[in-house]
């Protein structure tokens, strides 16, 4: 049926000059532009291309035929881990609540399957240690630059064990069971801390037959238990807004368009990876960054509707280049920033940083600014043990026996090359192939008795061979006298290069593609939009990866999955707030 609002178009999608005022403070101004190939097809801009605004800020036009009218006390946008924890709150409260999920729910399936957690009861029950809420949250805000909202931060500390609890309420005893914690238990060498930066090996894993997906499904059941509905294969469209308040929600499925009747709306569509003209225009930073081929690209499909929808409605973007996750700090292919043991040689022969600073996001982001020519990570025979120094982080490497043993496989296999002793085993039935598996077999090594021969067969020659001697030369002092003069790298982690054989990798540097992205909107510590004026907008709350300022320029964190986790956590506290709101 159809229904006018006498609404106008601009009032109907909260575009009056609130929206107007906010997309001047945005990006839009020193973006570079989406271009589109012969298909039409929006393609990342290099950081060649023209500045002007594009074309995601533009609404859509107004729908004004439904299918049907749903009245209720708030509609949740995605059944993420923020949505899921946000309707299921909403639900227990006995709000009337209704989720729409654009995938279908025979084939639902939830992103990721490790978050980290602070002091929950299965933690503690396998002896994971306590973490202070306050500690973490210091650690946090001293890695990010003081940059995340303070209030958003501190929730999550102070409220993970209990929303851990509460989310995983449902498992039983054997879903429980197939639980691991990466990181834990500890490995010989693993670290606390280098320097003053903290982590911690507090992760709940669920990559066995408990996964998330599952796990979505009883907080889900849960939730409708209470009352709340899910529309699955239903995409939200647009906030409809009435004189600068939330009204409503239109969506589309099958049955046509739909529109909610509601005073409250919670966002949390997941991002906006799969939306390159939204990279383009919110990452400026990293589109200023490509070279040559180089384009921003994501595994994640989100389109960024719910970045959209709220700015539609009248929300602040963020001001600050956006986060993703690993767009910086694993911009090289895996081996590089994963070897942060080694030592970081360049094209010239020259060590370019401290290989070993501790957050990889931010390790990596010496490589964003360097030629693309091809790098390498130099070691030597001890790495086997050098490589069990780690530290329970994002993007890390757990130094487990067999980890290890593969490590070792792969440099007795280089060097067994280098002297054309090596044989290729014949591969076992049902085997994956030589070596095993593992983390390090697909790191090819390159073997050599001396340095010289090293960098000769790196292609370094003349005076590019005698920088690297010279380079190698003086950090093997630093470590013997215990302070990286050159780029401060932590002692405990200073691992010299003078036991033969010598080993390198080489890496060719490619950047522009991050998993996810990690934020968009500036909300207050409510989770609830704000305007241009940084004023709440009522009934309007963004959450998960549509909201901004909980990381730093870069997904930068001290436990590994805390994306995951502060999406458990602050979708619930999202649901209080919007609790409260309606009374």
């Amino acid at each position: 049926m159809s229904k006018n609002t006498g609404l106008s178009r601009r009032a109907f999608l909260g575009l009056g000059a609130t929206a107007a005022v906010a997309g001047a403070a945005g990006l839009a101004g020193c973006a570079p532009a989406a271009k589109e190939d012969g298909n039409g097809t929006a393609q990342a801009a290099t950081a060649s291309g023209a500045s002007s605004e594009s074309g995601w800020r533009t609404p859509p036009a107004e729908i004004t035929d439904f299918a049907q009218e749903i009245d209720c006390d708030v509609v949740v946008c995605g059944h993420g881990f923020a949505g899921i924890t946000a309707c299921r709150e909403l639900a227990e409260e006995g709000k009337k609540v209704y989720l729409v999920e654009k995938q279908p729910e025979d084939t639902f399936n939830a992103v990721g399957n490790e978050f980290a957690s602070l002091n929950s009861t299965i933690l503690k029950e396998r002896g994971v240690p306590q973490i202070d809420p306050v500690e973490f949250f210091q650690n946090w805000m001293t890695i990010t630059g003081n940059y995340p909202n303070q209030e958003l931060v501190m929730k999550f500390a102070q409220n993970s064990a209990e929303t851990t609890d509460w989310y995983l309420s449902e498992l039983t005893d054997d879903d429980l069971a197939t639980m691991t914690t990466a990181f834990f238990p500890k490995t010989e060498h693993q670290l606390d801390n280098i320097g003053p930066i903290k982590f911690w090996p507090s992760v709940c894993s669920f990559y066995g037959e408990c996964n998330q997906t599952k796990i979505h499904g009883y907080n889900r059941e849960v939730a409708k238990q209470n009352g709340a509905e899910f529309l699955f294969s239903t995409e939200a469209r647009y906030v409809v807004m009435d004189d600068g308040a939330v009204a409503g929600l239109v969506a589309t499925n099958d049955e046509g368009n739909l529109k909610f009747n509601c005073k409250a709306v919670v966002i949390a569509c997941g991002g906006f990876g799969g939306n390159p003209e939204m990279m383009a225009d919110l990452m400026p930073d990293m589109a200023g960054a490509l070279v040559g081929d180089e384009a921003l690209t994501s595994t994640s499909a989100n389109d960024g509707r719910g970045v959209q929808m709220a700015y539609w409605a009248g929300a602040h973007l963020e001001t600050c280049p956006i986060p993703g996750m690993n767009m910086k700090g694993l911009s090289l292919p895996g081996k590089m920033n994963c070897l942060p043991q080694a030592v970081w040689i360049d094209e010239n022969g020259k060590r370019f940083c401290n290989e070993y600073y501790a957050t990889s996001e931010q390790r990596g982001l010496a490589t964003v600014y360097r030629s693309r020519k091809t790098k390498f990570a130099v070691v030597d025979d001890n790495f086997t043990l050098y490589r069990q120094y780690t530290i329970p982080q994002h993007a890390g490497f757990s130094a487990t026996e067999e980890n290890i043993a593969a490590l070792r496989e792969s440099l007795d296999k280089a060097y067994a090359k280098f002297k054309g002793t090596y044989e290729e085993p014949e591969e076992a039935e049902g085997e994956g192939g030589p070596g095993g598996g593992g983390p390090m077999t697909s790191v090819e090594f390159i073997a050599d008795d001396t340095l010289e021969g090293l960098a000769a067969q790196l292609g370094l020659t003349g005076e590019a061979a005698e920088t690297f001697l010279k380079t190698i030369e003086n950090y093997n002092a630093y470590c013997e006298a215990g302070a990286d003069q050159e780029f401060g790298r932590n002692a405990e982690v200073l691992f010299p290069v003078n036991q033969a054989p010598y080993y390198a990798c080489t890496f060719d540097p490619v950047l522009g593609e991050t998993m996810v992205t990690c934020g968009g909107i500036i909300t207050d510590g409510e989770q609830n939009a704000l305007d241009a004026n940084f004023e709440p907008i009522p009934g309007l709350y963004v959450s998960g990866n549509d909201c901004g300022r909980r990381f730093g320029y870069e997904y930068i964190t001290p436990i590994p999955g805390c994306s995951l986790g502060m999406a458990i956590v602050l979708g619930r506290e999202c649901g209080k707030s919007v609790g409260t709101f309606l009374g």
